[in-house]
């Protein structure tokens, strides 16, 4: 080979290599965005319940989300999800309070305050600030703004991809379900608070995670109301490249009036502990499993002599992801799976607890867009209740 055509080759191999580190680079600020859209319909025996679950088939919007992230650099990003979903009914919902004016007593004025609700909500918006560099064996981060709190495996698994298609109970059905439960004791779903996390890698697959975090305990975009704080705390330890165990303990504070009370109680608490495990990621080839148990007391605001109830739920998942091989299929995968839950709102009575079993059939287009059917069955332990049964059906996507 010549000297000039081994110069030429020197020269483009230098120029590749200066390029694809160029491209490996990470430049900030970056934003990266993404979404999801969701779509439903069932079709239930649910007429012995139409004044709680509404109509027996429906078609709706579960899910229209878009979401951005931004890096500001390695240690700061910040991530908004707006949520576009219909199926609600906007109201107005307008509080009068007569205000008497200093220096007039016999004066009154009126302070008015309006509150509306829509199909436009705040989901997730929070601010991340890392203390470690990335590439760290261990992390430590402060996260501040509206995010879910730390309790309960398949509550914290992404709606990208359920394949029991619902956590909870879902439309056209009775809201009673293990998530249906918590999520209505303020121990599951949004807040806005505050929470310090810590990560260790323990292999390129396990990691051990802790969560402290501190919140209104009000919910989705509320304001406090009183001089309380809610607090939650999650570990989560790899055990195997695919099994992982959890454990959560959630303080949850409020406004209720006891009975035989002449004022409000707002330094009241109810708390809630859960243990979880899973196996395998939501979409992989193969197997994945996700169970929840958890065990709280009620505080739904009425005290029945002082006592508080004992809620109970057990939850799992069971699905098998099969990939099709052919590469002229329009299928990418197809997996079966089966959901059982059961739900207690008050340990200490008989027949109130609620059973739902589902059986789902998903159809992989893609890993990012799916179509299930599932047939579902929710029975309930009351005397002479009757069961409501039917099917549900997704078609999901997200980009």
């Amino acid at each position: 080979m010549s000297l000039s055509r081994r110069s030429l080759h020197l020269a483009v191999l230098a120029l590749s290599l200066t390029a694809a580190n160029a491209v490996a680079q990470v430049t900030y600020p970056n934003v990266r965005v993404q979404g999801r859209l969701q779509t439903q319909y069932y079709y239930f025996d649910n007429s012995d319940y139409a004044a709680a679950v509404g109509p027996k088939d429906n078609f709706f919007l579960r899910r229209a989300r878009i979401e951005a992230r931004a890096n500001i650099n390695e240690y700061i990003s910040v991530f908004i999800q707006p949520s576009f979903e219909g199926g609600r009914t906007t109201t107005t919902t307008t509080t009068c309070q007569p205000v008497i004016i200093t220096g007039a007593p016999d004066t009154v004025a009126v302070n008015c305050t309006s509150t509306s609700r829509g199909g436009i909500r705040l989901r997730d918006a929070y601010i991340d600030v890392k203390f470690t560099k990335p590439e760290a064996k261990s992390s430590f981060m402060l996260r501040m703004g509206q995010e879910k709190r730390p309790f309960g495996r398949y509550e914290l698994t992404s709606s990208n991809n359920l394949p029991s298609i619902e956590r909870g109970a879902g439309q056209g059905l009775v809201g009673s379900a293990s998530n249906d439960l918590f999520s209505a004791q303020g121990f599951m779903s949004h807040d806005v608070g505050a929470h310090l996390q810590f990560d260790y890698k323990l292999s390129d697959l396990r990691f051990l995670s802790l969560i402290a975090g501190v919140y209104n305990g009000r919910g989705e975009s509320v304001n406090d109301n009183n001089n309380a704080k809610s607090f939650g705390f999650r570990g989560t330890v790899g055990i195997t490249d695919k099994l992982n165990v959890g454990g959560s303990y959630f303080s949850h504070d409020n406004i209720v009036t006891p009975t035989g009370a002449t004022a409000p109680d707002s330094n009241y608490k109810n708390a809630a502990w859960g243990l979880d495990a899973q196996w395998g990621r939501p979409g992989d080839e193969g197997l994945y499993l996700v169970a929840d148990y958890m065990s709280g007391q009620d505080g739904s605001g009425v005290l029945v002599s002082g006592d508080k109830k004992t809620i109970l739920g057990v939850s799992a998942v069971g699905a098998y992801n099969i990939r099709i091989k052919s590469p002229t299929s329009w299928l990418y995968a197809i997996e079966p799976s089966v959901r059982y839950d059961f739900s207690d709102p008050d340990t200490d009575l008989d027949d109130n607890g609620t059973t739902l079993i589902t059986a789902v059939l998903g159809f992989y287009m893609s890993s990012r867009a799916q179509f299930r059917i599932g047939y579902e069955n929710e029975s309930f332990q009351a005397p002479g209740a009757s069961s409501i049964s039917g099917i549900r059906t997704a078609l999901t996507m997200n980009f």
